[in-house]
């Protein structure tokens, strides 16, 4: 049996100007999160090259892949995926686009911008595969989130021909129980937060660089958005993780981290 830690994460990327909270004021408190909680495997969200910069000198301990560049123009975001070398050897990799050509930097279903997935397989000591696929579902159009859930389900089943276990990570920008969540559910993916937290709905993972005022002063609460879903694993435990140094959080969503045994 292997234990691995996963972590999704919606760093909130460099490119935004988000008055004191842009990139440089929380940077180092990112990392440091990162490195508190030792994930093995990370699926990133609004990642930038920016972003990249700094983990390049401050996460030494990872190596990566960036998936296909999503937003309708330069300078892109990436659904990222990060992965000690040690635990984990990357044996192939790839990417698409969330629309109905997904082989082209494109849009559809009504979708805000432009949406992409990463996905790569692992090799674990021992020899067991784990397929990895991290997304960035649409903050506006359901439709565009239901139809990119189907299109990640039906490329799973392409990739998972050797049915072994996987993992997708994302901000999915809808709550468990939304018809994506159920798009994916019937896909044959378990959400890691509820197997280790039974009933434990509803939890936020936005919170917009507020932490716990977001919940109590926000009526539109988006709720639990940030999911780990699982295939083949064994969940033991799942943290939403709420660390931060007021004013300053490591992003306006929390991370989150389930803890599995393949």
């Amino acid at each position: 049996m292997t234990n691995l830690r996963i972590m999704t994460f919606n760093i909130r990327g460099s490119r935004f100007d988000d008055g004191e909270n842009i990139w440089p004021n929380r940077a180092r408190l990112n990392v440091a999160t990162i490195l508190k909680h030792a994930p093995d495997l990370i699926g990133f969200q609004e990642f930038d090259l920016g972003n990249l910069a700094f983990y390049r000198d401050h996460l030494p301990g990872y190596e990566h892949i960036l998936g296909p560049g999503y937003n309708d123009e330069e300078p892109y975001q990436y659904p990222a995926i990060f992965w000690r070398p040690e635990r984990l050897r990357l044996v192939e990799s790839g990417g698409f686009w969330l629309s109905e050509t997904p082989e082209v930097h494109s849009r559809s279903w009504d979708t805000a911008c432009i949406r992409s997935a990463a996905w790569a397989r692992f090799e674990l000591p021992g020899g067991a595969r784990l397929l990895h696929l991290n997304t960035h579902l649409d903050h506006v159009s359901e439709l565009a989130r239901v139809e990119g859930a189907r299109l990640i389900a039906r490329r799973l089943a392409e990739l998972w021909a050797d049915g072994g276990p996987a993992v997708v990570t994302g901000d999915f920008n809808c709550i468990p129980g939304s018809d994506a969540y159920q798009a994916l559910v019937a896909a044959g993916l378990s959400d890691a937060y509820l197997a280790a937290h039974p009933g434990a709905d509803p939890v936020m993972t936005f919170h917009g660089f507020k932490g716990v005022a977001y919940r109590l002063k926000e009526h539109d609460m988006p709720g639990r958005i940030d999911w780990i879903l699982v295939r083949g694993l064994q969940v033991s435990a799942s943290e939403i993780v709420t660390d931060a140094e007021p004013p300053y959080y490591p992003s306006d969503h929390y991370p989150v981290t389930a803890d599995c045994v393949l």
